[in-house]
């Protein structure tokens, strides 16, 4: 059980500012966050001066292309053990009563702490947790999803991990954000060469990305309510093709320009591929998460950073990524 009292008090302890009501234009605070948290916090410090040293490089794929990031940095979250057992044995630790002394951050909107992650894939990551423990979930938590891609701007991508396919605190509700332009998917579906419209409903456009790999459903609308009760319409309509009764696996990435909200959702068929559990060479240790299917593959180890090539990844993505089948079943019975 989780000490209400106790909580309250824990976050106080944490809070460097907060927004007002309506929580608008909160980048330029969560920078200054972060160059304030460079200065007090070592281990965030420490995490952003091993982002200097990632190497990368780029793998072109059958009509679309991945870098690979090797930051030994995220061997931690890349081999998170997010077994049930795993997860009730250790301390949450995004709850306010367990973060670092250290470790300060926004509250936005009454509800969540913004902090900056001591293990950054990205510079200016952050990640946004719920002030309350609570399970990681999409459908319930989609209008704040939409409205944090709203408020942090056109300059930031919101990201959202299941519980079941990338989220290292499954247990803890929480979203995070990075600045745009770092996934090569968004230059995909800014491109629209792959995407082909497919559904639709009150002004909303459900499309399909083709030859990219993996299964990808970009929605976009200038009406977040809109947005929200269609994405959640596609969320049933998976669950009832794949007759599961929780969420449906999927990673989605969130953004908003000129008025307008786009969600790209990658639904999954599972979290990690058979190679990752792998034992002596065999192993690759690539755990994909929203990042990753966004076309950034990160990997903790310089063997697998060296030896990944074109057949490795296409294989990754088909494995893990839900199969086009499934996603037309579920389009077609959403109702859009």
């Amino acid at each position: 059980m989780i000490d209400t009292n106790l909580m309250s008090e824990a976050l106080e302890t944490h809070i460097a500012l907060q927004t007002d009501d309506t929580g608008k234009d909160i980048s330029a605070p969560c920078l200054r966050l972060l160059s304030e948290q460079m200065r007090t916090w070592p281990e965030l410090k420490e995490g952003y001066e091993t982002l200097k040293g990632v190497r990368v490089r780029e793998i072109s794929c059958g009509g679309y292309s991945v870098r690979i990031h090797y930051n030994p940095g995220r061997i931690k979250s890349t081999l998170a053990d997010v077994r049930d057992s795993a997860i009730n044995g250790r301390p949450c630790f995004l709850c306010p009563a367990n973060l670092p002394e250290a470790q300060k951050g926004i509250l936005y909107r009454k509800g969540y702490m913004i902090l900056c992650n001591p293990r950054p894939v990205f510079h200016s990551h952050f990640t946004i947790a719920h002030i309350d423990h609570r399970p990681q979930a999409i459908a319930d938590n989609i209008d704040t999803f939409l409205q944090l891609t709203a408020d942090f701007g056109p300059g930031w991508a919101v990201l959202y991990n299941g519980p079941q396919c990338g989220a290292s605190a499954p247990d803890h509700l929480h979203f995070q954000a990075i600045p745009s332009g770092q996934m090569p998917v968004e230059k995909v579906v800014a491109g629209r060469e792959r995407s082909a419209v497919v559904a639709g409903a009150d002004n909303i456009h459900l499309s399909r990305l083709r030859g990219v790999g993996r299964e990808i459903v970009v929605l976009t609308g200038d009406d977040p309510a809109a947005v929200g009760d269609v994405f959640k319409r596609f969320q049933d309509a998976l669950q009832k093709v794949l007759c599961i009764g929780e969420e449906p696996m999927m990673n989605v990435a969130g953004f908003y320009r000129e008025g307008v909200w786009r969600l790209i959702v990658f639904p999954r068929a599972k979290h990690r591929p058979d190679a990752f559990f792998r034992e002596g060479d065999g192993r690759i240790v690539v755990s994909p998460a929203v990042v990753e299917m966004g076309g950034v593959i990160v990997t903790p180890m310089e063997r697998d950073f060296e030896r990944l090539d074109t057949e490795m990844v296409e294989a990754i993505y088909r494995e893990v990524s839900l199969d086009a089948v499934t996603v037309d079943n579920a389009v077609s019975i959403s109702g859009l």
